[in-house]
């Protein structure tokens, strides 16, 4: 099967006079904002590839994380149906945001396209490896289980485009470029997360807490740090996540530590 990309990539439609029901819209920082935070939140999604043997899509769940510059990672075993089908073809798709009460159309979502392929856990690439497992595994502790299983391996996606719903008649086409941080300060960030979550969730659980409580609005519960990076930091308690967007952009430990500190102190009772 002919697994080459093409080249030119669908325009966004326009609302013109020949086209006046178009239902994208214009991009907006309000949309990109979203968007981020559908894929920053999302502990699984639907990810769909192509079946090797037919050409057909098939969708399936699976877990996932994101790098600290946005990409999503998965921790897939090579006996899956779409891991077979990722080697075979590296297109695929991944649909994000949860449903919610009610009609779950009212209710907004991202759908990612790209290609997703294997990090080797060996030569150039080991150390990345070992980064985005322990990444993985700070968002889902219970894959600790089959981490080193010998038929399970890191998967990233590179996201060359998007399709967020937002919600009815709220529709926007986005590029990778909306929905990514900069490598070069997503790599600063990168180098020292580790060290930070361990540190906060060993002496500061009342000010993650309280971020959780009082900044995201979640229910008391056992709050901790699964991720860091430039724009906030991702919290979780049990199967519920947070999201807590910095006022700035941080990129060194100085300025996360002046972030915390201050969301620390805001708004206390």
């Amino acid at each position: 099967m002919n697994t080459e990309m093409k080249k030119d990539q669908p325009a966004e439609p326009e609302n013109t006079p020949q086209n006046p029901a178009s239902p994208i819209l214009e991009t907006t920082a309000d949309a990109i904002s979203l968007a981020r935070d559908l894929m920053r939140t999302a502990r699984h999604g639907a990810i769909a590839t192509l079946e090797p043997e037919t050409g057909y899509p098939q969708v399936t769940r699976t877990n996932c994380t994101l790098t600290v510059s946005g990409e999503p990672v998965f921790l897939m075993s090579d006996l899956a149906a779409h891991t077979k089908a990722i080697k075979e073809d590296p297109r695929t798709s991944l649909m994000l945001g949860e449903p919610g009460k009610g009609d779950p159309l009212a209710h907004p979502r991202i759908t990612l396209y790209g290609t997703t392929k294997l990090i080797k856990p060996e030569g150039e690439s080991k150390n990345k490896d070992v980064n985005l497992r322990q990444r993985y595994i700070n968002h889902h502790p219970k894959a600790e289980l089959y981490n080193s299983l010998p038929d399970f391996f890191i998967y990233q996606m590179t996201v060359e485009r998007a399709l967020l719903n937002a919600g009815f008649g709220k529709a926007y086409q986005l590029t990778g470029d909306d929905l990514l941080l900069d490598a070069e300060k997503a790599e600063q960030v990168e180098l020292i997360e580790q060290g930070v979550i361990d540190h906060m969730n060993e002496d500061h659980q009342d000010a993650i807490h309280h971020y959780a409580v009082t900044h995201c609005h979640k229910n008391p519960g056992n709050w901790l740090i699964s991720g860091c990076d430039p724009e906030g930091i991702d919290m979780m308690a049990g199967d519920e996540t947070a999201r807590l967007k910095f006022t700035k952009l941080c990129t060194n430990s100085t300025e996360l530590r002046e972030e915390l500190v201050a969301f620390a102190k805001k708004d206390r009772v």
